[in-house]
């Protein structure tokens, strides 16, 4: 039997017998009150009852059945073991753990639960196996489980991991199910991905495999020992090795009945054909060998002997499979992808595995040899080998410093060699999901070769598209620090460090600045953006790429901080050096114009928005195409600085148009797909349709939380269209309840004076007004218009727009004087900075007519208002739900849909 890692079982297994109360009641806890005990009796024995009957035929695969390691042929003993299993999973969540006194590696721990599963498997509907060294391990295979579900919200990490833990808990659309999270080394971070809460007729079950005996607290633990005499003779017996019993039992005994080193030995031996005798001097050898050298922790010296038996053996009839074990000593100790080896363009490790490399029949013989030597698992079906902890263990010691240092340094060549520089593009995903197990034990991120730091910085921005920002940005705080770290340690021993390794450097610092940026962490992405612009710009100067790439980031930080001003004049900046260094046409030139097209929204001058917009929307649509990525953002940009210019027909059919694209090009529930739904709701909105527009950010908003969390930018967006949604539909109390909320967060995220925090009091505001606070909304609304003022100017319309509502407010508190005085002079400004039938303009003229008819001043007010019917029915249509209200002389209400950072 090969070697075996921790296993933690949760909910129920099924049992092949049901136990009956009374034999349950002799196991219950002591100490428990005999109704409790009874009531878990009666559970147990039900649980045990739903898990007797199979409804497939034994053998039959159940229909979801993901990556399940192959049956051992060899399996070995083990028997009381699974029985136990069994009855322990039919009463709760149970742990398979190593024995106090046997817990190294190489116990069996992974191949019980593979047994298991394969003795049980008729029992599910699912059964997924999960690689739980690592969150972004367990994430990409829960993402993967959804897709096999056919689950919405699959496309990516954010969505699909929590989709699919809903999915497993409630039942639907499979209840009978396994989870297995092997090699789960830290419970509170494997702990968070099991399903929570299940009802009575789910029966789903979690195992998990760990050398950390802390899941015991979490689990009835089930521990593994080493075989018995027996067993460890057993299986020297089933690899056709012909020993007699008591050669058996000496070899049992010098390996210490460890299952990994029995594994090893018998297929040794069978290889071979070598006598016993033969063997055990061999073996001794290894020892007095071995007794001359210090142990690495987890290292026992017989095991060492055995393997090292096998590796000399190895080393003489196969050199390139030697080297190839070598090489795998330095990736993680689970399946390695065998396209790892299969399209090496370049590698430069010895001559006879370069060789192999380039040979694929030579390749075939050194994967077999290792396979025959019981030093590698073959996975023909997954395409993978695996090489276990412990062997990986026993090669690094056998390596000198230098011998150890190639070693890596080939691994790190081969996974660099599988990157095909794309990491934005979900065709290559597949490639960069081979390579992500591996980034820590590889130690990709120690490298200083140029190509390897390369690959890291795709590696940081492939899981930042796919999903898993987290993982990005704990990549990028590793590599930044341990790139910075070894520069230094260079220059202080007077190494000159050359350009390449430091722009990769601040390339990787630039993305870490986004990614903090990307969780909300403004703080630190603008220290971090500050140290790196400030770096390019001392090192290479600001007339590179580079820099103007890191100030790009800059401004965003700036946008984050409420600098609208200072971001445009750091934008224009930028796109004016870009085009005169690199051509107006260049890609970074065009991402420098779409970020110029941002600030001038948000600084409230959309004519020039719109002018930009359109030429960089025509560029990138010939130079990268209409259905590219870049390009779909930049039209995104422009429907929106024209429905800002009063275009809402024209904005919303072609909102409408971007988010069916961006269906097709990103799926339903990706977040580029629901930013383009939350715009189409706005565009709705404005156009007149508000059931529509509600149904789009009622949706928008409850994927956006989901993925995002609610203090995310995109997140706080939508649902602060969403509150505006429900106001219009007259639902107040939801209205002003998510408004507060939105506020709330807005504060906590960007700050009190934020322009897009006052934006959300100005809205609230109105609802407040609206649901009959207006003295409330007053006090939101005056201290919101002096900031905004403050910040933005008296003409940006943003300024404009909240001065209207505080007219509104001092109306509805019969300050119609005040109110009139101040609506006077906005009908101005409006007609200045908007035009003359801009719906702002129109309703805030609508507003100072309405004043009139207050005042008294009925001949004034009857001429404006028939002017300004006029222009409602020409710029928004007869059956604008803003033209009816206002024929009925109801006060225009203005709201304020904060600008995209």
């Amino acid at each position: 039997m090969f070697g075996f890692e921790v296993t933690k079982v949760g909910a129920m297994i099924k049992t092949t017998s049901a136990p009956a109360e009374e034999d349950l009641l002799e196991s219950s806890d002591e100490g428990a009150d005999d109704d409790s005990i009874r009531k878990k009796a009666r559970a147990q024995a039900a649980a045990a009852k739903i898990l007797r009957h199979d409804p497939r035929p034994v053998g039959e695969a159940p229909p979801v059945w993901g990556q399940i390691p192959p049956q051992n042929a060899n399996f070995t003993g083990r028997d009381e073991l699974l029985k136990r299993l069994v009855k322990r999973l039919s009463a709760g969540a149970t742990a398979v753990l190593p024995a106090a006194l046997h817990g190294m590696g190489g116990i069996g721990k992974t191949q019980i639960a593979v047994e298991y599963i394969y003795r049980n498997k008729q029992r599910y509907d699912v059964i997924w196996w999960v690689q739980a060294t690592r969150p972004t391990q367990i994430r990409k295979s829960l993402t993967e489980l959804a897709q096999r579900l056919k689950l919405p919200d699959a496309e990516e990490a954010l969505t699909a991991v929590p989709a699919v833990l809903e999915a497993l808990r409630i039942g639907v659309p499979h209840n009978r199910w396994l989870l297995v999270f092997d090699s789960a080394e830290d419970p509170e971070i494997v702990r968070q991905f099991f399903p929570q809460g299940m009802p009575d007729n789910v029966q789903g079950h979690i195992l998990v495999t760990s050398r950390n005996p802390s899941w015991a607290g979490d689990a009835q633990p089930l521990e593994v020992a080493v075989f018995d005499r027996t067993e460890s003779m057993q299986l020297l017996s089933a690899r056709g090795s012909e020993l007699d019993d008591a050669a058996a039992d000496r070899i049992s005994s010098k390996l210490g009945d460890l299952p990994l080193a029995v594994e090893q030995a018998a297929a040794w031996l069978a290889e071979t054909g070598m006598p016993a005798t033969q063997y055990l001097e061999l073996f001794d050898s290894k020892v007095a060998e071995l007794l001359d050298t210090p142990a690495p922790r987890d290292y026992q010296v017989s095991v060492a002997a055995a393997w090292n038996v096998s590796l000399d053996k190895l080393k003489e009839k196969n050199l390139a499979a030697d080297q190839l074990l070598q090489v795998c000593a330095y990736f993680a100790p689970e399946p390695i992808a065998r396209s790892l080896f299969t399209v090496v363009h370049k590698i430069n490790v010895a001559p006879e595995l370069d060789a192999a490399l380039h040979d694929p029949i030579r390749l075939g013989r050194v994967v077999r040899d290792l396979s025959r030597y019981g030093l590698a698992k073959i996975d023909h079906r997954a395409d993978t080998l695996l090489v276990h902890r412990l062997v990986q263990l026993v090669l690094r010691s056998r390596m000198g410093e230098q011998r150890s240092a190639e070693m890596r340094s080939a691994a790190h060549q081969l996974l660099a060699n599988l990157d095909p520089n794309a990491p934005a593009s979900p065709r290559e995903w597949p490639r960069y999901q081979e390579i992500v197990p591996h980034i820590y034990d590889a130690e990709l991120i120690k490298s200083e070769e140029p190509e390897v730091r390369k690959l890291v910085v795709n590696l940081l921005q492939y899981l930042h598209h796919w999903g898993d920002h987290q993982e990005a940005l704990t990549l990028a705080e590793s590599a930044v620090a341990e790139w910075r770290r070894r520069r230094f340690e260079r220059v202080d021993h007077g190494e000159e460090i050359p350009e390449q390794d430091l722009l990769l450097e601040l390339r990787a610092a630039e993305r870490l600045a986004f990614f903090q940026w990307a969780v909300g962490r403004y703080a630190d992405a603008e220290v971090t953006i500050k140290e790196t612009r400030d770096a390019y710009l001392s090192s290479i100067g600001p007339e590179r790429e580079e820099t103007l790439n890191a100030q790009v980031t800059y401004a965003l930080i700036l946008k984050s901080r409420g600098d609208f001003a200072g971001a445009r004049r750091l934008n224009e900046e930028v796109l004016t050096q870009a085009s005169d260094l690199l051509g107006r046409d260049e890609p970074s030139s065009l991402a420098a114009a779409h970020d110029c097209v941002v600030s001038r929204l948000l600084t409230g001058d959309y004519k020039a928005a719109r002018e930009l917009a359109e030429e960089t929307f025509k560029s990138r649509s010939r130079i990268f195409g209409p259905d590219n990525v870049m390009t779909i953002a930049t039209r995104v940009l422009l429907v929106i600085a024209r429905r800002e210019l009063g275009d809402y027909p024209w904005a919303r059919i072609e909102q409408e148009k971007i988010t069916k694209q961006a269906e097709s090009f990103y799926g339903n529930d990706r977040a580029g797909t629901l930013r383009r739904k939350y715009h189409q709701s706005v565009a709705c909105r404005k156009d007149g349709d508000h059931v529509r527009a509600r149904s789009l950010s009622s949706e928008a908003n409850e994927r956006f939380e989901s993925r995002y969390g609610n203090r995310h930018p995109n997140a706080l967006a939508c649902a602060l269209g969403y509150s505006i949604d429900l106001r219009h539909a007259k639902r107040f109390d939801q209205a002003k309840d998510l408004g507060e909320k939105v506020l709330a967060r807005y504060r906590e995220s960007l700050g009190e004076k934020h322009p897009h925090t006052l934006s959300a009091a100005v809205d609230l505001g109105v609802t407040l007004r609206l649901s009959g606070s207006p003295a409330d909304a007053l006090k939101m609304d005056e201290p919101a218009l002096e900031l905004l003022e403050e910040s933005l100017g008296r003409y940006h319309p943003h300024a404009i727009v909240c001065a209207i509502n505080v007219a509104s407010d001092l109306f509805a508190l019969d300050r119609i004087q005040d109110a009139a005085a101040r609506d006077a002079e906005l009908v101005e400004r409006a007609i200045r900075v908007l035009g003359q039938n801009h719906p702002t303009t129109l309703a805030v003229r609508l507003n100072y007519s309405l004043d009139l008819y207050g005042l008294g001043r009925t001949d004034d007010a009857e001429e404006l208002f028939a002017n300004v019917m006029h222009g409602y029915r020409q710029k928004l249509g007869e059956t604008h739900p803003g033209t009816h209200a206002a024929s009925r002389k109801i006060r225009a209400d203005c709201d304020i849909d904060p600008m995209p950072l």
